[in-house]
């Protein structure tokens, strides 16, 4: 077909403020303006705070712009802070509260741009109204997993505080029962009394306005049960787009991530726990003391990723009230470990052949990486979905548990024994990792097929494309 005959089909996305929804809504961007439909030239205009895009720059090209959203400045909440990275957890509310009030200027730059189609996160339920007013489909894009999306909408959805629906259908993602479940469930959800709108009807509304079907950043083969549940709970298809792996990008000579990579050089194959629980997690003092302590009583080498929240006068405190730590803990200096502040290519490091396990907070990127790479994991979730994903990883038989009194809340001891069990004999959950590798980095090289189908679902809702695009989406 002649350049001239080529149909455009504009996509503006907008994800939540934290780089772990960043990144993979720019992963996806790259993968539409790349894929091989003959019909339609997909442009992105990605939308987030200037704080945000400044670190995604190099992520721009001549099909994707950053287009950038500036929200209303709130006490304590400055320009820099309007990002979830180094955030002090007690400022979270008052960014969500800071971004539903953007919701106007969200609407100017749809006036502006004049997308065909929006793709939105779930903790801007608005922003579906937004567009609906300016006659412009949007979809929601979520990139947390299948399973932990269905388990909390089996609850929040149901009335009653999930007594509408009883017990979630899948015994092994449960979290000990009905009861306990919905009670996660509404601690997960709770409000500090500023919010314009409930916490726990971001997700329901995000589906409920989501135009026809709902994309998720996940595989048939590992989630495909819940994938089910998940429709049939909302009413829509899903339609997966893939594991949506992010490259960990160059590593330069004589950076600190090329350090890292030099040290692995030196470790025997399959000999190194890498250590790392996100990038929105700050561990109180206490829980890097047990941390430190579980590491070395493990007798295993390790590479930990650790990451201290921005100073912040009134004091930062995790889900249970403690302060979050300002350093590592004193006269820590491990003999067979390196520690590794702020950043390290993680996937480099998954991938590298010393990476013989991953203690892993288990957010479903990470979990998605760590399969890719055929690396069994410690499963320490701390809070939000991570739970769900680390019984998710456990029934997958990819993955063995810290055990915790609640969630943040281990012992050295317990770090340790999780440590060695898959160090010294995870023999099945190294061979059940290794099938899964296949599995997941099969789906992600081979993405055409997903991503064709999504976008022909896109170029539907517009009544945009047909041949190519709807050849790819069957």
């Amino acid at each position: 077909m002649a350049q001239a005959e080529r149909e455009r089909l504009r996509v503006l996305m907008f994800p939540w403020l934290a780089h772990g929804h960043i990144n993979p809504y720019l992963e996806l961007a790259t993968r539409l303006t790349t894929t091989s439909s003959s019909q339609i030239d997909v442009v992105v205009h990605l939308v987030s705070t200037p704080v945000n895009l400044a670190a995604v720059a190099h992520r721009r090209t001549d099909r994707i712009s950053l287009v950038e959203l500036h929200l209303p400045e709130l006490p304590g909440l400055p320009p820099a802070l309007h990002t979830t990275k180094h955030l002090p957890p007690r400022l979270m509310p008052a960014l969500k509260r800071a971004c539903d009030l953007a919701a106007p200027a969200f609407g100017a730059l749809l006036d502006e741009l004049s997308p065909d189609v929006v793709l939105y996160d779930f903790i801007q339920p608005w922003a579906p109204l937004e567009a609906a007013a300016r006659g412009v489909p949007a979809v929601h894009f979520s990139t947390c997993s299948a399973a932990a999306t269905a388990f909390f909408l089996h609850f929040l959805d149901g009335g009653g505080g999930g007594g509408g629906r009883g017990a979630f259908p899948f015994e092994a993602i449960s979290l000990g029962g009905a009861e306990e479940d919905a009670r996660y469930t509404m601690l997960t959800c709770r409000d500090d009394g500023t919010a314009l709108l409930p916490e726990g009807e971001r997700l329901p509304l995000s589906f409920a306005r989501s135009s026809e079907f709902v994309a998720v950043k996940t595989c048939v083969e590992i989630e495909s049960k819940y994938m089910d549940y998940l429709s049939k709970l909302v009413g829509k298809e899903i339609i997966p787009c893939g594991p949506l792996l992010v490259d960990s990008g160059d590593v330069s000579a004589g950076s600190e991530a090329d350090g890292v990579m030099r040290w692995l050089d030196g470790q025997e194959p399959g000999s190194v726990v890498l250590v790392s629980f996100g990038s929105e997690y700050f561990m109180t003092e206490k829980q890097l003391a047990e941390m430190a302590r579980g590491l070395e009583l493990s007798g295993a080498a390790f590479v930990w990723v650790v990451r201290f929240p921005q100073q912040s006068p009134d004091g930062d405190e995790d889900d249970h009230g403690a302060a979050a730590a300002r350093a590592m803990p004193p006269g820590f200096a491990p003999a067979r470990g390196l520690v590794v502040e702020g950043w390290a290519p993680q996937r480099r490091v998954l991938s590298h052949r010393s990476c013989g396990a991953f203690l892993t907070h288990c957010g479903w990127s990470s979990v998605m990486e760590s399969m890719s790479a055929g690396v069994p994991m410690v499963a320490l979730p701390l809070h939000i979905d991570q739970p769900v994903g680390a019984n998710l990883a456990a029934e997958l038989g990819v993955a063995a548990r810290v055990r915790q009194e609640r969630f943040g809340e281990f012992e050295a001891e317990e770090v340790a024994r999780a440590v060695r069990a898959v160090m010294r004999g995870g023999e099945a959950l190294r061979r059940r990792a290794t099938e899964l590798r296949e599995v997941v980095a099969r789906r992600d090289a081979e993405c055409d097929e997903q991503i064709g189908a999504l976008l022909h679902r896109m170029a539907r809702l517009c009544g945009k494309g047909t041949g190519r695009a709807a050849q790819l989406g069957h």
